[in-house]
């Protein structure tokens, strides 16, 4: 089977006047910023082998939930992929989770293939699992679609993890959108 370039959309997630989380210990990182620069690796991974990239955004900018939903049925992506970092109440809270919009049987297979390069990858890191969720990206994407928790940036050691490996986190991200486009087109 000749393999055909693929157009994948790649939603650094929040961005601009929405910082998404913030880790402030043992310094301050903000989501954004984390999430624009895996994205940009993620595109410059997939482009270097032929795939076609949209990205939502470039820069620090905002941009509307819908917004980012809108561009990539716009554009006809084959893929979306919305990259996140995550944040909770308590600072020992961790791990790698994928998500995708419930009864999404390609969605599902796309998160199952990234979270399992992630964790591939980065074999130290809790296993938080594949989800579903009715996440407006996902809801409103008229494509197979994830949306991907690299880790938690209120976790000390885990926001220095963050602000080191985005390039190993884009890294395993391309391996597991590539497995995830050749399951599907074999489906």
């Amino acid at each position: 089977m000749e393999e055909h370039a693929m157009n994948i959309c790649i939603d650094a997630g929040h961005g601009g006047r929405d910082p998404g989380a913030i880790g402030r210990t043992p310094f301050r990182l903000e989501e954004k910023t984390v999430n624009l620069a895996v994205a940009l690796r993620l595109e410059q991974i997939l482009e270097s082998i032929g795939h076609n990239t949209l990205m939502t955004r470039r820069q620090d900018r905002t941009l509307s939930l819908r917004a980012r939903a809108h561009f990539a049925n716009r554009f006809e992506a084959d893929f979306f992929v919305s990259i996140h970092c995550n944040a909770a109440g308590t600072p020992n809270a961790e791990g790698m989770e994928v998500f995708h919009f419930p009864g999404s049987t390609s969605g599902a297979v796309g998160a199952e293939k990234v979270l399992g390069r992630m964790l591939n990858r980065f074999p130290d890191h809790r296993d938080r699992g594949v989800k579903e969720a009715n996440f407006t990206v996902l809801r409103l994407t008229q494509m197979p679609a994830i949306l991907v928790e690299c880790e938690f940036l209120t976790n000390q050691e885990q926001l220095v993890f963050l602000a080191n490996n985005q390039d190993g986190l884009a890294d395993a991200m391309a391996e597991g959108v590539i497995e995830w486009m050749t399951a599907l087109a074999v489906v």
